[in-house]
């Protein structure tokens, strides 16, 4: 009785080493280096160049954190020199921006960073975020009075009517069309500030950014930008599909409630 026990642990000792021995012995297709991979390789540059390829290695021998499949470390770049042979792990991979320590790395290539601040109101209320289109509005000037279309009844912000005609005191121009936000506040994943220093504005809400947003604009743009920022500058939100539309300068304007329009150019638009 005795005998048979031993026997009956003994045999399913021996058949759970060689399920064991069996597994680990398997064949797994992993990322290997097949040749030297500099540090600072583009890891979609050396996919492409088959220098990054799969192969099939036993699961005995892969480390901690291997990479299966080209998508884990697509945009990185390598973190150390790879001599070749080596499977590939996700510690030998990183953000092209933790290698450089540089904020600069998020530009695309040919544009600057330029920041500049905006209250809430003008902001879009804290709705804009990083990666989001916009569009940059600034402060045009009305017809100056003796010229056509001026109005003789004063100046100053808001409508004025001249012979039946509504006039905008202080008309805006859509100065950039679709413009990419590359951080709001300091950091490139901070929501937007609730408000800017200045008279008359709110206080950023708690945990709220410092009130900056910070686009990226080819040099020549971005040196447009800087010329007018002292000309009250309001923000409006795109969809992710926006395009670019003629939007032209017009103090005179006609305002569509009066007659009872709608601002909407069809049906479908605006939702």
């Amino acid at each position: 009785m005795i005998g048979g026990l031993a026997a009956f642990l003994t045999l399913n000792y021996v058949r759970g080493v060689e399920s064991e021995s069996a597994e680990q012995n398997q064949l797994v297709e992993v990322l290997v280096a097949t040749g030297p991979v500099a540090k600072g390789t583009s890891a979609d540059e050396a996919i492409t160049t088959k220098l990054i390829a799969p192969a099939k290695r036993r699961r005995a021998d892969l480390p901690a954190a291997v990479v299966t499949r080209n998508a884990e470390i697509a945009g990185q770049v390598a973190a150390v020199d790879l001599s070749g042979g080596e499977i590939i792990s996700s510690t030998m991979f990183v953000a092209e921006t933790d290698m450089s320590g540089s904020k600069g790395t998020s530009l695309d290539k040919g544009n600057v960073a330029i920041s500049f601040s905006v209250d809430q109101a003008a902001g879009v209320a804290g709705l804009v975020q990083p990666g989001d289109s916009i569009n940059i509005l600034a402060r045009g000037s009305a017809p100056a009075e003796g010229e056509e279309g001026a109005d003789s009844a004063g100046s100053g912000d808001g409508l004025s009517n001249n012979g039946g005609q509504w006039q905008l005191a202080a008309p805006r121009v859509f100065v950039f069309q679709d413009v990419k936000v590359l951080a709001v506040g300091q950091d490139l994943g901070d929501p937007v500030a609730a408000g800017a220093e200045g008279e008359g504005e709110a206080a950023p809400a708690e945990g709220a950014g410092s009130g900056l947003i910070t686009v990226q604009l080819p040099p020549d743009q971005a040196a447009l930008l800087a010329g007018v920022l002292d000309s009250g500058l309001y923000l409006t939100l795109n969809r992710p599909d926006y395009e670019p539309v003629p939007v032209p300068f017009a103090p005179i304007v006609p305002l569509p409630g009066e007659p009872g329009l709608s601002p909407y150019p069809s049906s479908g638009a605006g939702q």
